[in-house]
């Protein structure tokens, strides 16, 4: 069936890729969740609330325990890292494979680097941003992810979900 071979195996190739690249996420996220909480609180706070990040670790864990520290923002750091690593590393995959990319020689993986960082933070950039807000309260039962969305919506419209985009965009 001429070439059919090649073409399941591109496709086997492509599949595997993506799960492989998703699972990496799922398993970062569980790494990412608990850092950036402190590194969201640190950042957010009034007065010089805490003097260093194992301050504001032991206070985390203090008022909310284990779980304050480890699942507050679990939930959409898990929807945010899944599907940006899958598109991260589909698009770093297709955009080395191009004669472009053959044509920029030696900076290639540079630019295509760039390129698929920005392409794996655009579709999930609200939800990092619903992520950070969840992970920057203190205290008590955590707000759910859907509320805060619901939330900053009805407060300030759908622009609030891309404010920081474009420094995000640079850095990338």
């Amino acid at each position: 069936t001429g070439g059919g071979g090649v073409e399941e195996a591109v496709a086997t190739s492509f599949v595997a890729l993506l799960l492989a690249a998703a699972f990496s996420g799922f398993v970062t996220s569980f790494l990412v969740a608990p850092v950036e909480r402190v590194k969201v609180m640190m950042q957010a706070q009034q007065n010089s609330l805490y003097a260093n990040e194992l301050e504001c670790i032991q206070a985390v864990l203090e008022t909310e325990g284990f779980s304050g520290l480890f699942s507050r923002g679990l939930g959409p750091t898990l929807a945010r890292e899944i599907p940006s690593y899958a598109i991260y590393f589909v698009v770093y995959g297709v955009l080395m494979q191009t004669s472009q990319a053959q044509n920029l020689g030696t900076v290639a993986p540079l630019v295509c680097g760039a390129i698929s960082g920005c392409a794996c933070w655009i579709p999930v950039y609200p939800i990092d941003v619903v992520k950070t807000l969840v992970q920057n309260t203190e205290g008590g039962a955590a707000t759910s992810s859907i509320e805060v969305a619901r939330q900053l919506y009805e407060d300030e419209g759908i622009g609030a979900f891309y404010n920081g985009l474009t420094p995000k965009m640079l850095r990338a």
